[in-house]
């Protein structure tokens, strides 16, 4: 236990206004800290539904989500390759059509 010669000194309404200051920076600590919660709570419930639009089905697993996107990704490489070949025969299309105007005048 400290010893009178060890406290510090100041009077009781300076420990007190010290004591209410600490009390003070606690409570805008504890508001800051409740508004950090309450925004990750948010981002938690936002990014729960992104992912169960994603899904289809509220719950639904992550790995069915990489199983969709594994689908979506074959689909778009196979309508990719029906554009190039759609591409190629236009162009075909379009050679021809020079060379019948060429031969036409």
């Amino acid at each position: 236990m400290a010893s009178e010669s060890e406290l510090p000194d100041s009077t009781p309404e300076e420990e007190l206004r010290s004591l209410e200051e600490t009390v003070d920076r606690l409570l805008e600590v504890l508001a800051s800290v409740r508004e950090r919660a309450r925004e990750a709570e948010e981002a938690h419930g936002e990014l729960r539904a992104a992912l169960a639009r994603t899904e289809g089905e509220e719950g639904a697993e992550p790995a069915s989500a990489e199983e969709r996107l594994r689908k979506l990704t074959e689909e778009n490489e196979r309508l990719r390759s029906i554009l190039d070949e759609g591409r190629e025969k236009a162009e075909r299309i379009r050679s021809r059509l020079v060379l019948l105007e060429d031969e036409a005048t």
